[in-house]
């Protein structure tokens, strides 16, 4: 059975993409989460598009990893990739001079949530998700002095709540007004 057009025409869409973002030399952005394959910055900067998903790989990861209750790394209960802790995210935004990750991959209730003593932010942007979840949606804001803050979809009413950072908030201490 072939394809239909607006499926290939998005599959070679996402052969292009980049898969990490990197705001202001401060936020780190991807899909999933990090990779015990990334040792610096520059192994981002290197990576080719499109790439085949290994098992083990840094492009696997950035994809499907997640965040979680562990210390260093697990592999992941969904089967791909790997589950990593609080520790391992201080140690990168460290090795990295990073103040945050951003990513996405995981339903939370809120829209967003923070993680690593706010180190890490899952922000997942579908409510309501496959109309089985009662969970809202957010879209991450970023100044052009790196202030974070979230708009919030809530899936009852969709009324947007915007949520600001107070003053002295950068990336390095997001806020949850």
């Amino acid at each position: 059975m072939s394809k239909k057009p607006s499926a290939q025409l998005a599959e070679k869409m996402m052969d292009v993409m980049p898969i990490v973002g990197l705001i202001g030399g401060r936020i780190l952005c991807m899909h999933g989460g990090l990779s015990k394959h990334l040792k610096s910055l520059e192994d981002l900067r290197n990576l080719k598009c499109p790439f085949n998903l290994e098992e083990e790989c840094l492009e696997n990861d950035l994809m499907w990893s997640d965040p979680g209750s562990v210390k260093g790394w697990e592999p992941n209960t969904r089967g791909a990739s790997f589950t990593f802790g609080e520790d391992v995210v201080h140690e990168y935004c460290k090795m990295l001079d990073i103040d945050l990750i951003v990513r996405g991959h995981q339903v939370v209730q809120d829209g967003y949530e923070f993680f690593a003593n706010k180190k890490l932010v899952t922000v997942f942007s579908a409510p309501h998700y496959s109309g089985t979840f009662t969970n809202s949606a957010a879209v991450c804001k970023v100044s052009a002095g790196l202030e974070v803050s979230f708009e919030v979809l809530v899936p009852e009413d969709m009324k947007v709540q915007e949520r600001k950072p107070t003053a002295e908030a950068t990336a390095a201490e997001p806020t949850e007004n």
